[in-house]
């Protein structure tokens, strides 16, 4: 800490007066007084600081004022703008937290209100009463002042009631007495938490764009920035920060109720980043209890002594519900727990009690509130399913975006807990046992010692003797054996079994939760916990166990995944790869483990390959006719993971996109035959083939390689766009109305490189309302259309970056011997010119020479033009830089965005309009990449040429050599100017998807496709050899192929099984443009035709099979052909007669072809009706 030497140093030993001299005496103003302030503050010595601050509160009014700041600002002007503005590195937490707790002293009476007003509003908010709880809100602000949590629960309340004007006009209001500050946060903060209230908002994205907006820091001071934001907008994804400290700092602009707020999750952080500083949190804590009464403090008052707790801790109401629970009186439980609710719904142990008893009952969720609009109601339902549903991510989710909206909630703690506890990702018991406010067993966990740990259920056994659950905690601290019979035996047993754990005798233990298990299949809770300690004491059990913890999690993941979603592998893993796989087999069992388990692909590759080599194959999918006998649930597991995953691309037999899709193509086809009610299958399959129809239709690869499989991104990559699209056109249409919203605009920094002392404000305000909405929906969009495995990145990757462009240029090179392979990073020379000249050893090292430093050189600039201008940068927040540059500014977002608003039918035309947005932005950019290949890549690349030309002169003493030398790169001259040219050609767009199709070739592609589902019929040779010769535009490309896809399948289904076979095709034209195709195939022997003519007719009936899987062929069929081909005049028959069938498709060509002169002239193989 550096001081200016004029300013007097303070002394700990100081009196009062003397520290008012110190103030007194310096003529610089408020930086000046700040500077003293912050020695004092740091002086050591508690009590001067307090008499010192009261003394100069008495008499120094002004100074007191810019020490402290607006504490308890009387209007929205005045928060968080106070003289107290600088910051000054902080020496120690300590010091920064007596500091906040002295400047709070005098507001005794506000904090005991607040807190009143805080559990009130949280009650109201939970339970759906927002009429009441705006009602307390502005009352709040005649006793405690403007702050920002009371515009961050009003904005939540807005959120919740879907009121995106409310936010907005709340937002413009503060931001247009905002403006003109110099300083303060309130603005950036209030920004995020209205981002964050939104009720159909996205969590994960407010998690990214939180990291992306301030990752980007210049100077120690943004980052500390950063820090605090990170801190006080998202605590639960970053409450342990590197300095808690700067968070106090930021925080003393605002009011003195959000210091107090934000005292108590650095309190928790303190604690659980340090707890070697224990007794320093409890003093602060004690101190802060004093001052507020607040009951979030219980928890720190527990542990510094639970002989003291007030009484109100010790609730009997919440002793009555373990009681309930644990002697199994689920109905009652039911019945408190919700009592208990309704006054205090901030429980979140609670909420979970409630719904296990709803669990056990069996007979479904009911509601705690019947109010509509209650949270809690939403929070208990998804709990209630994350328990009971066998696939419960998406309720997982839900709760995550949950609980981001009550971030500031008291509940939000507890809840945050069991998201990552049943995600099975990092988490932090103390932060939970830290947010319970009254007596709960479960607390017992944060002490070390079982003295502490009994005296603390005595405690509450001294109020409450007789309670059932106190005195079985009581016993289980003794580590006794439980048999009081009146508690439930799945409490019991379990608790037994921990204790054998505990005690190492792992086989009892192991026996033990087996039975468990058993016992409790059907609950969910119970049956994690034993799964859990199973595979844990076949660890401790050591090597030999290995195999049987393997199957055993593989097994349960089957039964049901959420089973091991609480076991933590990360051990496990880097043991059994630290030495070697001892003591696993290489079987499909350890194959899935490591498919579900490990991290890293390598590692999934490494045991893929292992096991492949191990069975004699060279590809997967040459695995699925060794996988008979096996257990066909890990067979089908199996197979769906190489689907769904990336692994497939990182197989070293796999060398293109196209090679994986073929793989993918053999394994979806299989798990169809084995599962046809299974809609995951046929929907992977269609997205398979419409990838394959895309790269099979391509044009040349000699031709652009620029190219966006829009279709394939909008149906896979931009389905959960609505809620941001509804969001963008709300607020757009609010642009269009008289009124103007003064919003957050974005962040400028520049101020704080000019005084790093000051907290500026750095907000920038615009008027334009959708600027956030817009820049949000576009990053999606953009990201999507560039980043997504159908983007723009996947093709240049595939088709420009690996390995092409530098073949393209190397290899004429290479072939004229003019530039040398490499091994690792050495170029090794080759024996050509040596052999062919004669070379002596001098002649040989001159020339190897030559050619090595050319090839460094060539292969550097090549390496060099791919890696800074053949690569995509994003936006501003994309450390990869290329000239592929899609940074745009917000203004040009908006103003497009309002263009393309106006004309869009809906969701799906919007992002189709955008995507034609970015690909004006390509053209642009292919232009400059063009004009870089001519004039820097092509000049850089002859340049070299000469630089070798003349680096071989000194070999014109071998004239026959030199003069080969010299004509070999006049020949290297020429082909690269073909190179170059071909390559210049490659900045092109690709223009559409798919190119225009013959008929014949689409439908032999479909029976290639349909025959692979019919294991007795060989999959090749299968030539339909058509001649209908019509071209068909791109656009029906893929539901041409779904519709022969269906008949061809129906044809093989009811046909001769033999391993050849044969269709008869006939084409015909009707009325001079209706196409008429009559497919016929033998029935097998002993067919039932009028059955068969009766399922035909039934499913041609039934319009619901359109959104079903098995037998629903038919009708999709016949909606392709009227709607997909867009004549509802089009159709088929179908018809079993005479020992064959008979299928009669009609559509009309007239809209269809390239050209409708082709009717006029139409190949000899199609007849005219």
């Amino acid at each position: 800490m550096f001081f200016n030497t004029c300013i007097p140093m303070v002394s700990p030993r100081m009196r009062n007066y003397q520290v008012s001299s110190c103030f007194l005496s310096v003529k610089g103003g408020k930086l000046d007084w700040l500077r003293i302030a912050t020695q004092l503050k740091n002086c050591g010595n508690p009590q001067l600081i307090m008499s010192a601050t009261d003394d100069i509160a008495h008499h120094q009014g002004v100074i007191d004022r810019v020490i402290w700041g607006n504490a308890m600002p009387a209007s929205i002007k005045t928060l968080g703008n106070g003289a107290n503005c600088y910051f000054f590195k902080p020496v120690s937490l300590d010091n920064e937290l007596g500091w906040v707790i002295t400047g709070l002293r005098r507001y005794k009476k506000q904090l005991h209100e607040f807190v009143q007003i805080r559990d009130a509003v949280e009650r109201h908010i939970l339970l759906g009463n927002y009429t009441e709880a705006h009602a307390i809100l502005d009352e709040s602000l005649k006793k405690v002042g403007y702050t920002v949590w009371y515009y961050e629960m009003k904005l939540l309340i807005y959120g919740y009631q879907d009121n995106l004007q409310a936010v907005l006009t709340t937002l413009s209001n503060v931001n247009k007495e905002k403006k003109s500050d110099k300083v303060g946060i309130v603005s950036e903060l209030l920004n995020y938490l209205a981002n964050r209230s939104l009720k159909n908002s996205s969590a994960i994205e407010y998690d990214i764009n939180l990291v992306s907006r301030y990752k980007r820091n210049r100077n120690d001071f943004q980052n500390d920035r950063y820090n605090y934001f990170l801190f006080r907008l998202n605590y639960y994804q970053h409450y342990d920060i590197d300095d808690l400290s700067v968070t106090l700092i930021m925080e003393s602009l605002n009011s003195a109720i959000d210091r107090y707020n934000l005292l108590l999750y650095v309190l928790r952080s303190y604690l659980i980043k340090e707890p070697e500083h224990m007794a320093s949190v409890l003093h602060f804590a004690r101190k802060l209890y004093r001052l507020s009464g607040d009951s979030l403090l219980y928890p720190f008052l527990a542990i510094n002594d639970v002989q003291k707790m007030p009484e109100d801790y010790y609730s009997e109401e919440f002793i009555r519900i373990l009681d309930y629970y644990y002697t199994g009186k689920y109905e009652e439980t039911i019945t408190a727990c919700r009592n208990f609710l309704l006054k205090d719904p901030s429980n979140f142990d609670v909420v979970k009690l409630y719904s296990r008893a709803l669990l056990f009952l069996h007979r479904g969720f009911r509601n705690i509130d019947g109010n509509k609009d209650c949270i809690l109601n939403e929070i208990a339902f998804n709990v209630y399913r994350v328990m009971t549903e066998k696939d419960n991510d998406q309720y997982k989710d839900t709760l995550y975006k949950l609980n981001k909206h009550i971030y500031g909630f008291q509940i939000a703690a507890g809840l945050d807990y069991f998201i990552r506890e049943e995600r099975n990702t990092s988490r932090c018991e103390t932060l939970r046992q830290l947010s319970m406010t009254c007596f709960d067993p479960y607390f017992n966990g944060i002490f070390q010692d079982d003295d502490i740990r009994q005296e603390y259920i005595e405690a509450a056994l001294q109020r409450m003797p007789h309670s059932k659950a106190l005195n079985y905690q009581h016993q289980r601290i003794l580590k006794e054996v439980i048999e009081d019979t009146s508690i439930v035996s799945y409490i019991r047993d379990v608790d037994n079994a921990k204790i054998l754990f505990e005690n190492g005798m792992y086989e009892e233990a192991l026996e033990k939760w087996k039975v468990i298990l058993d016992d409790n299949h059907d609950i969910t809770p119970t049956a994690q916990t034993a799964v859990e300690y199973i595979f844990r004491s076949y660890m401790k059990l050591g090597v030999e166990y290995r195999q049987q913890a393997v199957r055993f999690y593989i097994d349960k993941y089957i039964d049901n995944k959420a089973f091991v979603s609480k076991i933590d592998t990360h051990q496990f893993l880097a043991d059994i790869k630290k030495q070697r796989y001892e003591g696993i087999r290489n079987n499909i069992d350890f194959l899935l483990f490591i498919f579900l388990n490990a991290e890293k692909y390598p590692q999934k590759q490494f045991v893929l390959e292992r096991y492949c080599k191990y069975e004699g194959v060279n590809y997967p999918s040459e695995l699925i006719e060794l996988m008979t006998g096996k257990s066909p649930a890990k067979v089908e597991l199996f197979f769906y993971i190489l689907l769904t995953d990336d692994i497939l691309y990182h197989h070293y037999k796999l060398k293109s996109t196209m090679d994986v899709l073929e793989e993918k193509l053999k394994i979806v086809s299989f798990l169809r035959m084995k599962s046809p009610d299974d809609k995951r299958y046929s929907a992977i399959y269609t997205e398979l083939m419409h990838e394959l129809i895309a790269y099979r239709g391509m044009k040349k690869l000699d031709d652009s390689k620029i190219y966006v499989n829009e279709e394939a991104v909008f149906k896979y990559e931009l389905q959960g766009i609505s809620d941001l699209y509804d969001r963008f056109k709300k607020q757009a249409a609010l642009a269009n109305q008289d009124r103007v919203y003064y919003l957050v605009g974005g962040l400028d920094y520049s101020s704080t490189e000019k005084n790093a002392e000051m907290i500026n404000n750095v907000a920038t305000y615009s008027d334009n309302v959708i600027a956030e909405a817009a820049t949000q929906l576009f990053d999606v969009i953009r990201r999507a259309f560039l980043k997504s495995r159908f983007g723009l990145g996947t093709y240049l990757s595939t088709r420009i970056r690996h390995g092409v462009f530098e073949g393209e240029l190397r290899s004429g090179l290479a072939r004229l011997n003019l530039v040398y392979s490499t091994e690792g990073t050495t170029y090794i020379p080759s024996h050509v010119w040596q052999r062919e000249f004669n070379l002596d050893a001098k002649s040989n090292d001159i020339l190897n020479k030559s050619i090595i430093e050319f090839s460094k050189k060539i292969d550097h600039l090549i390496s060099e033009f791919k890696d800074t201008v053949i690569q995509i940068h994003v936006d501003e927040n994309d450390n990869m830089m290329g000239d592929f540059n899609y940074e745009v500014s917000t203004d040009d977002i908006c103003t497009r965005f309002l263009q393309i608003e106006s004309t869009a039918s809906g969701v799906e035309d919007f992002c189709r309009q955008v995507m034609v947005y970015l690909w004006e932005i390509t053209e642009q950019r292919l232009e400059k990449i063009r004009g870089k290949v001519k004039n820097e890549l092509a000049p850089g690349m002859f340049a070299l040429l000469i630089d070798l030309e003349s680096s071989i002169q000194s070999l014109s003493t071998v004239p026959e050599l030199y003069k080969q030398l010299n004509s070999t790169i006049n020949k290297a001259r020429e082909e690269l100017t073909a190179k170059l040219a071909k390559v210049e050609k490659w900045f092109y767009r690709q223009a559409t998807k798919y190119d225009d199709f013959l008929l014949d070739n689409h439908m032999q592609m479909a029976l290639e496709s349909a025959v692979k589902y019919i294991p007795e019929l060989n999959e090749t040779g299968n030539e339909l050899s058509l001649d209908i010769k019509l071209h068909i535009r791109s656009e029906y490309s893929a539901s041409m192929f779904d519709l022969f896809t269906i008949f061809f399948s129906n044809m093989l289904k009811y046909c001769k099984k033999e391993q050849r076979f044969s269709f008869g095709i006939s084409p015909t034209v009707k009325d001079g443009h209706i196409l008429h195709l009559q497919l016929v195939n033998d029935l097998p022997d002993g067919t039932d035709e009028d059955r068969l003519n009766q399922i035909f007719y039934e499913r041609l009936q039934d319009q619901c099979r359109l959104q079903k899987e098995k037998g629903s062929g038919l009708v999709k069929a016949m909606n392709i052909l009227q709607f997909e081909f867009g004549d509802q005049n089009n159709y088929f028959t179908i018809v079993a007669k005479d020992g064959k069938c008979h299928t009669d498709i009609y559509f009309n060509l007239n809209e269809m072809l390239v050209d409708t002169s082709q009717l006029n002239h139409l190949p000899s193989s199609i007849a005219y009706e």
